[in-house]
């Protein structure tokens, strides 16, 4: 009789969610996140343009997971700051930028004892680079950046192995890839939310530890987009703010 050894292999994973000191996965645990946006500053882009291109960021994201996750456009603000005292989720753009030149974008998050992320602010550099909404070649394209970006938002770090993930950690000027979501930035969001009891249970989408600042805010967390010029490199933490926070850089290859 012939016994046949049957070897099935898993899907290499190559997310990584973001985690505190303590090991536990960042995510929001409510199903609606609100946001509000500043459109003004020097980038050439009409609201409306922003507005529509930052909803449709948010649908890459939630869409995978079947309306267990939603944001909501509460309008626009005149907020231009990363403050999570103003109890405001706020995307702006910045056009004085006091942060590494290269830099694309910064996404702040900040999270409780618990693990569960209560607020975000995204800036957008305005002062160092040109946006764009078609890929235009000499620009960075804006929705291209702003998915990636709200990844960060939810909790998931930069995709180390997978270079064609919304969540790889460089994007070059003119670049589209990660305006659509990859299976494995697919894999990372259903896993947390879709999944959430699994999420908090098992170690799947691990992060290296880091370190953190806790106040009365919670703990914040710093995500960095960035242009790489030649090669793909990554950045110990900078002093941001008060404190020299944990962050992930995207640079352009």
């Amino acid at each position: 009789m012939l016994t046949l050894l049957t070897i099935f292999l898993l899907p290499a994973q190559a997310w990584e969610g973001r985690k505190d000191a303590m090991g536990q996965q960042l995510r929001w645990t409510g199903d609606q996140i609100s946001y509000r946006i500043n459109p003004t500053g020097n980038h050439g882009l009409s609201p409306t343009a922003i507005d529509t291109l930052i909803s449709a960021a948010t649908r890459s994201w939630t869409d995978p997971v079947n309306g267990k996750l939603r944001f909501d456009n509460d309008g626009n603000t005149a907020l231009r700051a990363a403050n999570h005292t103003d109890q405001t989720n706020v995307i702006y753009f910045e056009d004085d930028w006091t942060q590494d030149p290269e830099l694309l974008a910064v996404t702040y998050i900040w999270s409780n004892t618990e693990g569960e992320i209560i607020g975000f602010d995204m800036a957008l550099n305005a002062e160092d680079h040109q946006w764009s909404i078609d890929g235009s070649a000499e620009s960075n394209d804006l929705l291209n950046t702003l998915s990636h970006e709200f990844g960060h938002a939810l909790g998931i770090d930069h995709s180390p192995l997978e270079a064609l993930a919304t969540m790889y950690a460089t994007s070059p000027p003119g670049e589209l890839l990660k305006r659509d979501l990859h299976a494995d930035d697919v894999n990372a969001i259903t896993h947390l939310y879709a999944h959430a009891d699994q999420a908090e249970e098992d170690a799947a989408g691990c992060s290296t530890s880091s370190t953190q600042m806790t106040d009365r805010s919670g703990q914040l967390f710093l995500f960095l987009l960035t242009i790489v010029v030649a090669t793909r490199r990554h950045r110990s933490p900078l002093d941001s703010l008060d404190n020299s926070l944990p962050q992930s850089c995207l640079r352009n290859p």
